[in-house]
C-alpha cells in the first residue's frame, strides 16, 4: 500500500483508503449500529489482502492529471503546477512519468531530468530488494497498516445506504474513540486525531470513497519542528478493468507550520485511460 509522511499527513488516505471517515454523532445507545458498521469495515479489511495478492497494480498502465497549488498567508494562489503523467508499473511499484508541464510538452532538458528521476526510482527499488535499511525503518514509522489494530482506534456508524457513481454503497462515519489512544509510531499522532466517512461498495465490499480530516492540530516532535494546523482530503476508487478496482481521484489540502515557515498546499489528481499490459 502507498505510504505517507507526517509532514504531509493527509496523504495517509492513499494507504488507508478502507478505514477512515467523518463521525460527528454521539455514540450513546447506538451499540448495535456501531457493531454493524464495524462488521462492514472488517469486510473491507478482508478484501485488502485479496487485492494485494492479485497484484493489480502490475497489470495496467494509466494516465494521470495532477494540479498542485500553493497558497500565501491570505489564501491566494501564489504558485500553480499542472501536469499530465503516464503511470507505469516498475518491479511492482507505480512510477509517474511526467509528460507535460502546464499544457506543453517537456523540453529536452526536462525529459532528461525525467529519465534521471526514473533511473533513481529504479535504483531505490533495487536497493530495497537487497534488504531493509535505516531508511526503510524510518518509512515504517509513517506507514499506514490496514489491520484490526487500526480500526480499533475508531467508533463507526452506518449513516445511510446510497448510490455512488451508479453503484449501491454503505456510507459509514468514523471518529476517534474517547480517551487515550496508543501512540507507537509517528503516524499515530495524526491517526488519533482523524475523522471522516467511508463509502463501501455493497457488491464487492471495496472502499469506493474516503473523506478524511484532522480534528485538531498535530505537533511534530512536540512542536519543535512544526505543527500541522489543518489537513483534509478524499480518495475515490472504482472498477476500471473488469474486477480490477483502481484509484480514480485524490484530493488533499494541508496547512503546515515548520519552524518559521507556513506552507499551505492543495493537490488534485485524476486517473483515466486504464490499459492492460500485454503479457
Amino acid at each position: 500500500m502507498p505510504r505517507s509522511a507526517l509532514g504531509e499527513p493527509i496523504v495517509l488516505l492513499s494507504g488507508a483508503l478502507c478505514v477512515f471517515g467523518v463521525a460527528l454523532l454521539a455514540v450513546g445507545g447506538q451499540q448495535a449500529a456501531d457493531d454493524d458498521a464495524r462488521a462492514l469495515v472488517v469486510k473491507a479489511l478482508e478484501r485488502a489482502p485479496w487485492n494485494e495478492e492479485q497484484d493489480f497494480g502490475a497489470r495496467y498502465r494509466s494516465l494521470m492529471t495532477r494540479e498542485v497549488r500553493r497558497y500565501d498567508g491570505d489564501g491566494r494562489v501564489e504558485e500553480e503546477d499542472l501536469g499530465d503523467y503516464e503511470v507505469i508499473p516498475i518491479d511492482g511499484a507505480r512510477f509517474q512519468r511526467r509528460l507535460t508541464i502546464d499544457g506543453r510538452t517537456l523540453s529536452e532538458e526536462e525529459q532528461q531530468g525525467e529519465r534521471k528521476r526514473e533511473a533513481e526510482f529504479r535504483e531505490e527499488l533495487r536497493r530495497r530488494r537487497e534488504g531493509p535499511d535505516d531508511a526503510e525503518e524510518e518509512e515504517e514509522e509513517d506507514e499506514i497498516i490496514f489491520n484490526e489494530e487500526l480500526i480499533e482506534r475508531f467508533v463507526f456508524a452506518v449513516e445511510s445506504e446510497e448510490p455512488l457513481r451508479g453503484r449501491s454503497s454503505y456510507r459509514i462515519s468514523f471518529r476517534p474513540k474517547p480517551g487515550r489512544l496508543p501512540v507507537r509510531r509517528r503516524i499515530d499522532y495524526a491517526l488519533n486525531k482523524a475523522r471522516g466517512q467511508i463509502w463501501i461498495d455493497q457488491e464487492t465490499f471495496e472502499a469506493a470513497r474516503v473523506e478524511l480530516e484532522l480534528i485538531d492540530k498535530v505537533r511534530i516532535l512536540w512542536g519543535v519542528i512544526g505543527t500541522i494546523s489543518h489537513a483534509r482530503g478524499s480518495i475515490d476508487r472504482g472498477p476500471v478493468l473488469g474486477d480490477i478496482w483502481a484509484q480514480l481521484q485524490f484530493e488533499t489540502y494541508t496547512d503546515v507550520r515548520s519552524f518559521l515557515r507556513r506552507t499551505r498546499r492543495g493537490e488534485l489528481s485524476r486517473w483515466r485511460d486504464f490499459r492492460l499490459i500485454e503479457e
